[in-house]
């Protein structure tokens, strides 16, 4: 049960980082300059997100000590516990993270008066996002391989957290029109998942290289086919395939939403059911891409136990 809550908790604040960072972060690259974006609700969501985010990142730093300790969360030893917080890499970690989330919580708080509000909490949510490649398999590499297993992890989770981003932003905004069709025009919708194809095509690539090098770093793709039967090898190799279907819905939608920048004179009809299709495509995405969070939660706390 105690390692159960840990990965929950490991999801929820993989989660949490990845969407703070992937919401902003392409509401800002990939949605620059759209004035018919909705805001309300979505900036309330988006703060209360950034408040729960340190709550989380401190309640499993606790817990992973606890389990480090052997004991119950309830009867940990602050003094240790203090001690493995300032005294550890991965305490130095969570003490940086936790400061950039406050910071970035603080700045999207002060988001409207000032307009550099906004980008400052994703430079933030970006830095914390990071950190998280400062602890795990990430970190047990030393020396120079340590640092380049530490950049390229932080690459891999910064492209990945702009993809689901732009996944996370098109399928609200798709929702949207199909509920308030007259605050978000269709064209204009279609015109920016078009636009971003490009853009993720590059993502898409960013996380497929840094993903290779990180199974280099982690236990030599050489020695994919002994890792391949450990519980291990068989969860990556789920990762990998859901990462696959992906692709295979993100480049669905780029078809349709290109398919529709290029036709001369579209019928409302016809853009109705493009974004239906594109709708039900951009849902199916984001489930796997919680599915992958999933995994990536529990792989962290798993060895490929190669001897």
């Amino acid at each position: 049960m105690d390692v159960l809550t840990e990965q929950v908790l490991r999801f929820t604040h993989y989660a949490l980082l990845l969407g703070l960072f992937g919401s902003t972060a392409f509401r800002l690259v990939g949605l620059r300059g759209q004035s018919w974006l909705l805001h309300g609700r979505d900036g309330h969501m988006l703060v209360m997100a950034a408040f729960a985010a340190p709550v989380f990142s401190l309640t499993l730093m606790l817990t992973s000590i606890a389990a480090m300790m052997g004991v119950p969360l309830t009867a940990l030893d602050w003094p240790m516990a203090e001690a493995m917080i300032v005294g550890t890499d991965i305490g130095k970690a969570f003490l940086v993270r936790a400061a950039l989330l406050v910071i970035g919580l603080c700045a999207l708080l002060v988001r409207h008066p000032t307009a550099i509000g906004f980008p400052i909490a994703t430079a933030c949510f970006a830095g914390a996002l990071i950190t998280l490649g400062w602890s795990g398999h990430a970190a047990a590499t030393e020396g120079a391989l340590g640092i380049l297993h530490r950049v390229n992890n932080g690459a891999h989770l910064i492209a990945a957290g702009l993809w689901l981003g732009a996944i996370g932003w098109f399928l609200h905004l798709t929702v949207s029109v199909h509920r308030l069709s007259g605050n978000v025009p269709p064209p204009l919708l279609l015109a920016a998942m078009h636009r971003f194809a490009p853009l993720g095509v590059g993502l898409v690539a960013v996380v497929g290289f840094t993903g290779l090098i990180n199974a280099q770093l982690i236990f030599g793709l050489e020695n994919s086919i002994p890792v391949l039967p450990t519980s291990y090898g068989f969860l990556l190799a789920a990762k990998v395939i859901l990462v696959g279907c992906m692709l295979a819905f993100g480049a669905h939608n780029a078809q349709v939403s290109r398919r529709h920048a290029l036709a001369e004179n579209d019928a409302i009809a016809d853009t109705a059911i493009t974004l239906l299709t594109v709708r039900r495509s951009l849902a199916g995405e984001f489930a796997l891409a919680i599915s992958v969070i999933v995994l990536v939660a529990v792989l962290g706390m798993m060895s490929p136990m190669i001897v």
